[in-house]
């Protein structure tokens, strides 16, 4: 079986042929032509060939080498092409991005930040694939993946990841509900009222704080909903009280279309990052894209953790 050339055999068999003696392809190379000289046997003995005649005052290619010289030359032109369109793709502000995250953080943050990059980066292709499953951005081939710390791992590392801000969730009912249904001053007050939760909150409680004080309020709910959005639309509609995160809700509040419910009692908050596949150095793409959108995820979402700290008491 016969053995393949080395590209860096050819590449220095190409700066020979080019530049007529081991000394001046040396010069090309940027080596000493000892290195020049060894690459060129190595080479002869790959092909099984003599390429080149040697003697104290002259080099010479022979039938073979000449016959080689043209395929050397086209492996430098496509290795430096191959350069040329490396070098535009770590330069250029320029063609396709992937970005994959959650319904709610699409529609809510993700999506208008990434809109207003369009505008201002004509050039970039940016596609938004809307998934709640966990990805992975090698695996699935996406740029990003903007995911709570709750539905992705990032201690993988192939990945990098980038704190983007911290989300909040709370409790949330339409102002005709509450009006329809007796006051809630207590989280107590809860149990007597249709909850839209996932089954999960069912079994465990929900995980109230205020203050010191964490508290897991046991519930009895009607219907289960793991579907973020229905829950939200239902709520909206006056169908019950449901957990929502605070950047879904504050054009609902201005508009008086939802209230918040216990307000002296704060629930759950997580981090949210900005997870991409680990490369060095970065392109001039995938920089642009984290520092246009890490400041704006970060002010899309509110942080409550302030209003949420403290967990020494745990009550029930």
């Amino acid at each position: 079986m016969k053995t393949m050339p080395s590209p860096d055999n050819l590449l220095a068999f190409d700066a020979l042929a080019r530049a007529g003696s081991f000394t001046a392809a040396a010069d090309l190379l940027d080596c000493h032509k000892s290195l020049v000289s060894a690459r060129v046997k190595e080479l002869e003995r790959e092909l099984g060939a003599t390429l080149v005649l040697r003697s104290t005052r002259r080099m010479a290619l022979t039938e073979a080498g000449e016959r080689l010289r043209p395929h050397a030359a086209r492996l430098r032109e496509t290795m430096a092409q191959a350069r040329m369109a490396v070098d535009q793709t770590q330069s250029d502000l320029a063609g396709p991005l992937t970005v994959s995250t959650t319904s709610s953080l699409a529609q809510y943050v993700l999506g208008p930040i990434l809109s207003e990059m369009a505008s201002v980066h004509p050039a970039l292709r940016l596609s938004l694939q809307v998934n709640n499953r966990v990805q992975d951005p090698v695996a699935d081939v996406l740029d990003f993946c903007l995911r709570s710390a709750r539905s992705h791992k990032v201690g993988d590392e192939s990945l990098a990841a980038r704190l983007a801000g911290y989300a909040s969730e709370n409790l949330y009912a339409s102002p005709a509900y509450l009006a329809r249904h007796p006051p809630i001053r207590q989280p107590a007050d809860l149990e007597t009222h249709r909850l839209l939760v996932m089954e999960a909150d069912q079994d465990q409680g929900l995980r109230l704080m205020r203050g010191e004080l964490l508290l897991r309020q046991p519930i009895q709910a009607q219907l289960y909903l793991d579907h973020y959005p229905l829950r939200a639309e239902l709520a909206l509609s006056g169908h019950g009280i449901t957990l929502l995160a605070d950047y879904t809700v504050q054009r609902h509040l201005e508009r008086g279309e939802l209230a918040r419910v216990l307000p002296d009692w704060h629930c759950d908050y997580w981090p949210i990052y900005l997870v991409h596949p680990f490369r060095t150095p970065l392109s001039r793409k995938y920089q642009t894209f984290i520092d246009f959108v890490l400041p704006r995820v970060a002010a899309a979402l509110p942080d409550n953790r302030a209003d949420q700290a403290g967990r020494a008491s745990i009550t029930r």
